[in-house]
């Protein structure tokens, strides 16, 4: 019986004995991680960290999978964007879960391409090359948020140099100014009565003030530089959202196709043409004008 007793007391001075052993050994030598990281290792021959190192290296594995899935997606719409055509565009197809990435090269063309000056009044030239002046301005992103966009110029490793906020309403006035179809002005509802020779046109427009010629009319330089013709200018009346406004539809020839330059003039734009026009060229196109400038 005491024997017995004995064991039982040996037995529990062993067990804390040994006990208070793996709590040192773990405690200054790791043996239970490292006993893991062992495992680890056996399972899996590409990742031979230990323990708490594994799991960190897994982790910062699984970030760079995702930061370079979002890179190749933002590569993938740069792509895309270098198709565009026109300023207009870049905005069309604008979601909040649908951002539009464009390098720094496309966006200048399109931004200097935009035939008037509207393009402009989203961001300043001189902003433009004072973020170029940092010397690491590669694309631009733009992304919708509500009923804002912003516009970041982001560098190489797209980390935004500044930030440009635009309203959709705002932007949406500004589009409406100016917009290019496809077709010849028969095609888009112009009457052929107020269709009108481009020579002819443009003697009663060079009577004008050079502020009421830049609204109505782009910069010569915009046809002449893309070798396109101008062929025939026509005028209409139009009416959007209560305001009556006159519609100049320039077509002019590329190479392949005609195309339509709209030009939405504003209704106070147009009185001021017609008051400065005395000498027209053609009665029947003052006769179309004043009509216009009267309903």
């Amino acid at each position: 019986m005491r024997k017995s007793g004995i064991w039982g007391n040996l037995n529990v001075v062993v067990f804390l004995s040994v006990l208070i052993l793996l709590l040192v050994l773990e405690f200054f030598g790791h043996i239970f991680e490292r006993g893991v990281g062992h495992y680890l290792k056996w399972e899996n021959q590409s990742r031979p960290q230990l323990g708490r190192v594994w799991e960190r290296d897994r982790e910062k594995i699984v970030a760079q999978k995702k930061i370079k899935s979002l890179l190749s997606g933002l590569n993938l719409q740069e792509q895309s964007t270098e198709s565009l055509q026109t300023f207009n565009e870049l905005f069309d197809n604008l979601t909040p879960s649908f951002p539009q990435l464009i390098s720094r090269q496309k966006f200048l063309e399109l931004y200097y391409d935009f035939p008037g000056p509207w393009a402009r009044q989203i961001i300043s030239p001189y902003d433009l090359l004072e973020i170029d002046s940092h010397n690491n301005w590669k694309r631009v992103l733009l992304s919708r948020f509500g009923q804002w966009i912003t516009i970041s110029f982001v560098d190489g490793q797209n980390f935004p140099i500044q930030e440009k906020f635009v309203a959709v309403d705002n932007l949406e006035d500004i589009e409406s100014f100016r917009n290019v179809e496809k077709g010849r002005l028969d095609d888009l509802g112009f009457d052929p009565e107020r269709i009108y020779p481009t020579a002819e046109f443009l003697q009663v427009l060079k009577t004008l003030d050079p502020l009421t010629q830049s609204a109505l009319f782009p910069d010569p330089q915009w046809f002449l530089g893309k070798n396109l013709q101008v062929n025939r200018v026509g005028v209409k009346a139009e009416s959007t959202s209560g305001s009556a406004r006159i519609l100049l539809g320039i077509e002019y020839q590329s190479d392949f196709d005609t195309h339509t330059l709209l030009v939405s003039v504003p209704q106070a734009v147009a009185n001021n043409m017609l008051s400065q026009i005395e000498r027209p060229s053609s009665e029947n196109l003052m006769d179309s004008l004043t009509a216009l400038g009267d309903f």
